[in-house]
């Protein structure tokens, strides 16, 4: 079964706070990204995704890609990464505000992805609307203002 996943870059204030409420923030781009074009997507829900959100640091992660990946196991043309695991894959497509990361088979394919986010910012927010899996690449730690 494929996997589509939609990751953002959470501004660190938004994600500090939204940590262990992640299930808010799940419902809030769901509804942006599953609405139906009949029903008008919302210019608030919109506007609210804009400022919650960072917008992806393209060259800095096109930099660790090409760190962290050998050459034999992806392809690249563009933004868009296709990773190649035994009994899976990957494809991983830079936008402007998210990374989109479809994955079939095993895996292992989407973590090597994942893991590589990580290393960029712990505030990226992995959701997949089709299974309703979401979560936070690295735990945001709560802070304690005492």
């Amino acid at each position: 079964m494929e996997r589509h996943y939609y990751t953002y870059l959470i501004e660190e204030e938004f994600a500090s706070h939204y940590f262990g409420k992640e299930s808010v923030m799940f419902k809030l781009f769901y509804e942006y990204h599953w609405t139906s074009p009949e029903e008008k997507k919302s210019q608030l829900t919109a506007k609210q995704i804009e400022y919650i959100t960072k917008p992806i640091p393209v060259s800095h992660i096109h930099k660790r890609l090409k760190m962290n990946l050998s050459r034999e196991d992806y392809t690249q043309v563009d933004c868009i990464y296709r990773l190649l695991v035994p009994e899976g894959s990957a494809s991983f497509i830079m936008k402007d505000r998210y990374i989109e990361i479809l994955a079939n088979g095993k895996f292992d394919a989407e973590t090597v992805f994942f893991e590589i986010l990580r290393k960029v910012s712990p505030c990226f927010l992995a959701m997949d609307f089709g299974m309703e899996r979401y979560g936070w690449l690295n735990p945001v730690k709560e802070r304690n203002f005492i």
